[in-house]
């Protein structure tokens, strides 16, 4: 992760460099705000669902947060180039339900939060409404590339016995790119918790995700307000591991919104 980080910020700087020294304009500026995050084309076995336990529920967006470096390359004053790196939290949360055996339910309530590194290259076009471009109408689209530096998975749920109404709650939380844990407890009614722990040899997400962002917003001199949305188009879960789960051909994408205000030094 340090090399690639590394890597990443040579090219900008050799690019912004290049573009500092040529007939174009330069600008760095810093990007910060909220994001909103969920899945979108889940998919089992080629049949199209909304979450992966239950028909009745889909996935819900969760508030994150994301902030970063933008470079504005000028190619003239109504295109421009503009690579980023950003370092995104995003969270998404889901219900669901397990028919475990005929007289046993589980619900539950997952949380999950992904920490991610995030590059994308954006063309941007300027419509101005002075003649010297200091405020202006800036749209733009483009791919990115982003990888996972830390993933956790928070599950707060129940075992019910739809027979004689009893109940066991249970709480867990899984580690994802670190350790690969998962620990979890359950508590009866007494108060009394057992833990459990167990390993899973692959994690069940993948790290790396591309795909397109597509970003509007107000330039008004050194300031930026605007709205961005991520569109992945590679499936980011690990098969394997969910096939050994009971879940065959199990597949989803990140759809990720942001708003962002910014400013340029």
């Amino acid at each position: 992760m340090k090399k690639l980080l590394a890597i990443i910020f040579l090219f900008l700087c050799c690019t912004s460099m290049i573009f500092a020294q040529g007939q174009g304009t330069f600008r760095v500026g810093l990007r910060i705000g909220p994001n909103f995050s969920t899945l979108y084309g889940i998919e089992s076995d080629g049949q199209k669902i909304p979450t992966l336990y239950s028909s009745a529920e889909r996935y819900k967006m969760k508030v994150g947060v994301r902030g970063g470096f933008v470079f504005d390359l000028g190619l003239t004053d109504v295109v421009s180039i503009q690579p980023a790196v950003y370092y995104s939290l995003q969270r998404w949360g889901s219900s669901g339900q397990f028919q475990l055996t005929d007289s046993i339910v589980l619900k539950t309530e997952e949380v999950m939060s992904m920490q991610i590194v995030q590059v994308p290259v954006l063309v941007n076009f300027r419509i101005a409404f002075k003649s010297n471009y200091q405020h202006a109408f800036v749209f733009g689209a483009g791919p990115y590339f982003s990888v996972a530096v830390q993933g956790q998975d928070v599950l707060d749920g129940s075992f019910i016995n739809q027979f004689s109404g009893e109940s066991l709650d249970i709480r867990g939380k899984a580690n994802f790119y670190k350790n690969q844990q998962v620990s979890y407890y359950v508590t009866d009614k007494s108060g009394y918790a057992e833990e459990y722990k167990t390993r899973y040899d692959e994690h069940p997400y993948r790290r790396c995700d591309f795909g397109f962002t597509v970003a509007a917003g107000f330039e008004l001199k050194r300031f930026y307000i605007g709205a961005a949305c991520d569109f992945g188009v590679i499936n980011t879960a690990n098969t394997k591991e969910w096939e050994e789960a009971g879940i065959k051909g199990y597949s989803q994408r990140n759809l990720n919104l942001q708003a962002t205000l910014g400013y340029y030094f």
